[in-house]
């Protein structure tokens, strides 16, 4: 998935080495930013604007499924393409590749692009065949979730019904952002954090 961030470096400085990045949670949008400010003596420029995607609000932490609220032919290509970013996604969070403070909020955010793979390829497999969504997922019963018939017919069911049910049920199971680590990570880089909202 090839994402644009526009990164502005802000033009004053707290003390030497101080530097105070903003940057846009979600690609192409400046809806909401994170306003960083570092010692780069300590933590490269580049480091902090990779390590900030993983915020609770970055892209991440986002689905990049679209709606479907229909069983139209020409939505089989565009699940099929929401497939292939939800793939890139999960390359990019590999817990190697970051700090050992953010190893939790990595395999959070794994755990949670990894069931929306899932789902997304459950969906498409309903799109193209009428096939029936599962039932269970790494263990987790979703029998409540269950549709009672496969086929077309149930589009709706599948699409809306089902998607939210397995989502609901994943969510509490999964729980929340862990937070707590978030800011533990911060506190250890030294690195001081606000997100500012264009929506406020």
């Amino acid at each position: 998935m090839h994402q644009v961030f526009f990164i502005v470096l802000a033009v004053w400085m707290q003390s030497p080495g101080q530097v105070t990045l903003r940057i846009p949670l979600q690609p192409g949008q400046a809806e909401e930013v994170a306003v960083v400010t570092f010692d780069e003596s300590r933590v490269s420029a580049a480091d902090v604007k990779r390590w900030v995607l993983l915020h609770e609000n970055g892209p991440y932490a986002t689905s990049t499924r679209g709606y479907y609220a229909d069983c139209k032919s020409s939505n089989v290509p565009k699940l099929e393409n929401d497939i292939k970013q939800t793939q890139e996604t999960l390359k990019k969070l590999d817990s190697t590749d970051y700090p050992s403070e953010l190893s939790d909020v990595v395999a959070y955010l794994k755990t949670l692009q990894s069931f929306w793979l899932w789902q997304e390829k459950e969906e498409l497999a309903f799109l193209k065949d009428g096939k029936a969504p599962d039932s269970e997922y790494n263990d987790v019963d979703l029998g409540a979730c269950k549709v009672s018939d496969s086929g077309r017919q149930n589009c709706r069911e599948v699409l809306i019904k089902w998607h939210n049910c397995v989502l609901h049920l994943m969510q509490k199971r999964l729980g929340n952002y862990p937070k707590d680590r978030w800011k533990a990570f911060l506190d250890a880089y030294g690195i001081q954090e606000r997100v500012e909202s264009s929506l406020d």
